[in-house]
């Protein structure tokens, strides 16, 4: 049982840990574009640009909301198995 409890560790450390913070990295990295696409079109009060601005931070926040829950069910899920 102690080697399964080592397996879960190292994988959740070595793996999914890196993993969440790349993921969640590129998902911040996404809405921030999207913030700097908003502004730069509303300043050339360009409609088109800021429509895409918005997609942009609302797809990068749904990401983040992904991530995180993902990690937090796998979290859940090795506290009861592990």
């Amino acid at each position: 049982m102690e080697n399964l409890d080592s397996l879960g560790n190292t994988l959740f450390q070595e793996f999914i840990n890196p993993a969440v913070l790349i993921l969640s990295s590129f998902a911040f990295v996404w809405f921030l574009y999207g913030v700097m696409m908003f502004y730069v079109a509303k300043a050339k009060e360009n409609e088109e640009g800021m429509k895409s601005g918005k997609l942009h931070m609302f797809w990068g926040l749904v990401g983040i909301f992904i991530i995180y829950s993902a990690g937090g069910i796998f979290n859940f899920l090795s506290s009861l198995f592990l």
